[in-house]
């Protein structure tokens, strides 16, 4: 295989590999908490990492620590697993500490806990790898070398910014991208309406609404059987916003957010996004969202997480994204 450039996105195909020993992802109370190691291979200016049929993101090559393994060993057997490549480490690089809301199929909705170890690993220079790894649910996983600025998203995040091999140094990172999609309640109506009454949030929507308004628009879709909407709750459980999550016809399910303006920009209708796709294909679902041409970062995070414009519709551009596209990552 040529040497990756910067920038470099081909794809390597990886095969079958299952390893049954017991993994260090233990249930604790309604929560989860997972230990894993990271493998940080850089050559030529491009990051090895992993995506997979199902996810919009790209991870690091790594995975789950096993019973019984030190950190050190598990990152050189995933880094075997994964590339076919027995590679040495240079030195452990990062700890990351992070809580987040799970998206995979047998978790979605599960707050988990990750302690992550991420090293340096030397490079070989005749290094051609050939994953050799699927998903836990079974989806296979591919290897791509990316540039730090790849516009879709990659975890962890810190890729982007921190990598410097020529650092002996250890850091240590806290992140906590929690948040918990419910059902409306009542006591939801005057959150609500400070929401949807803010002209800035409803500019792309219709006029603000009246308390009248958001009473009835509470009643039809957020108490309806089945609700239209959810409540969006930030991780230390205040209300921040809704997603809409509901058939949109046979095969699909309409997806989108609606979320207070302090909360824009930091990231999180991208999360909710991953979330509601996710939700969707657990249902064996496409995810649909629509928006009116001019709402530019609706249109920019439905092309990052891979959704295709397919029509034009009562003045607005409908997006949909396949249960089982690749394209794509998460804003």
């Amino acid at each position: 295989m040529a040497r990756p450039k910067k920038g470099d996105t081909r794809t390597i195909t990886c095969k079958v590999c299952i390893n049954e020993a017991p993994d260090m992802c233990v249930p604790c109370g309604e929560g989860i908490i997972n230990i894993r190691v990271g493998a940080i291979i850089i050559k030529d200016g491009s990051i090895l990492m992993v995506r997979n049929n199902l996810s919009d993101y790209f991870y690091s090559v790594g995975g789950r620590i096993k019973f019984g393994e030190t950190a050190e060993e598990a990152v050189v057997r995933e880094v075997w697993e994964e590339t076919g490549v027995r590679m040495e480490i240079d030195h452990l690089g990062f700890i990351e500490e992070n809580y987040f809301i799970a998206d995979v199929p047998s978790k979605i909705g599960k707050e988990v806990y990750e302690l992550g170890y991420y090293f340096y690993m030397k490079v070989p220079e005749d290094f051609d790898p050939v994953c050799d790894s699927m998903t836990e649910y079974g989806e296979t996983e591919y290897l791509e070398w990316i540039s730090p600025d790849e516009p879709r998203t990659i975890f962890p995040e810190f890729f982007r910014t921190e990598l410097n091999i020529t650092d002996s140094s250890v850091k240590h990172i806290v992140k906590d991208d929690r948040f918990y999609i419910r059902n409306f309640t009542q006591n939801d109506l005057e959150p609500l309406h400070a929401l949807l009454s803010d002209p800035e949030v409803m500019k792309y929507l219709e006029p603000p609404f009246t308390p009248e308004q958001t009473e009835r628009f509470l009643k039809s879709q957020g108490l309806a059987a089945p609700a239209r909407i959810l409540a969006v709750d930030d991780k230390t459980h205040h209300f921040m916003g809704y997603v809409i999550y509901h058939d949109y016809d046979d095969t699909s399910k309409e997806i989108g957010w609606v979320l207070k303006k302090e909360i824009w920009g930091h990231g999180m209708a991208g999360y909710l996004t991953n979330q509601l796709v996710a939700m969707a294909v657990s249902e064996g679902k496409d995810a649909v969202l629509e928006c009116v041409p001019e709402q530019l970062i609706t249109r920019t995070i439905a092309e990052k997480h891979g959704f295709q414009k397919v029509a034009e519709r009562d003045g607005l551009s409908i997006y949909r994204r396949k249960r089982n596209s690749v394209d794509g990552g998460a804003g």
